[in-house]
Parts: C-alpha cells; structure tokens; sequence
C-alpha cells in the first residue's frame, strides 16, 4: 500500500465531506488493524495507534461492523451519542459523527475507510456520502 496515495485519497474524501480526521483499517483476524490516517490537532496519529492497541476492536463485537461485512454498503451515523448502532470505541475516540466505507475486493470486505467528525457533528449528506463512495472505488488499487 502507498501511504502518499492513500492521504492523497484522504485528502479528496476530507474535501468531499469537509472533516479532517480519516483512516483507514484493514480487516485481519477477525478485528480492523489500523493502518494510516490523518494527523490532526483532534486526533493524532500516535493517539490513534495506542487506543486501537489497548481496546481492539472486533467485527463479532461491533454491530455495526458486523452489518457492514455481511451487507457491504456505506454507513452514516450522524450522531453517534444518540444512535443506538453506536459502539463503545467511538467514544473513546471522542467521535461525534462518523461514515463508514467498506473497501471491497472482489466479494469481500477488505478494510473499511473511517470518516469521522470529532469535537462537532457532522450531517452526512447523501450527496457527501454518494461521492466518498465513488473516491474509494476510484482508488481501490491503492489498498
């Protein structure tokens, strides 16, 4: 995978969508591995990476990831306080919105691309989401 693609992708889903923190996560052992993301003031890096390791996070565990592996399809939660889909780890990351885009290769669910709002909720929009959904189809060859 190129890591400079991959934020040049960020770069255009965070253009799209106007929020800032991305990421994206490989599917292994039945959990999402973190890979890269954007460094930002709300969320950085490094951050990202010792949460992920001390709290894994597991598709059996995650309705909401267990939905998106069984019916791949991209997945808005516009207020992730108040949406019962909602999982434990999005608040350990002080996640306020977030939309979920399943990578696909061939039948299966590789990875998923993690949009999310932090520090303020975001509106998805069907538009935002149509768009996000064509930039990672677009860019599939760099996962």
């Amino acid at each position: 995978m190129n890591a400079e693609r991959l934020n040049h992708l960020f770069e255009l889903l965070s253009g799209a969508t106007g929020v800032q923190d991305i990421a994206y996560h490989r599917i292994a052992d039945g959990r999402i591995n973190p890979v890269l993301k954007t460094n930002t003031d709300a969320l950085g890096i490094e951050r990202w990476k010792s949460v992920h390791a001390q709290s894994p996070v597991y598709i059996a565990h995650d309705f909401l990831l267990t939905d998106v592996v069984r019916e791949p399809r991209a997945v808005a939660i516009q207020d992730v306080k108040n949406d019962r889909r909602s999982s434990e780890e999005f608040f350990l990351f002080g996640i306020d919105s977030l939309l979920i885009i399943p990578v696909m290769k061939g039948a299966d669910v590789e990875g998923i691309v993690v949009v999310a709002s932090i520090g303020q909720l975001h509106e998805f929009s069907e538009q935002e989401i149509a768009n996000a959904e064509r930039l990672v189809e677009q860019h599939i060859e760099i996962f």
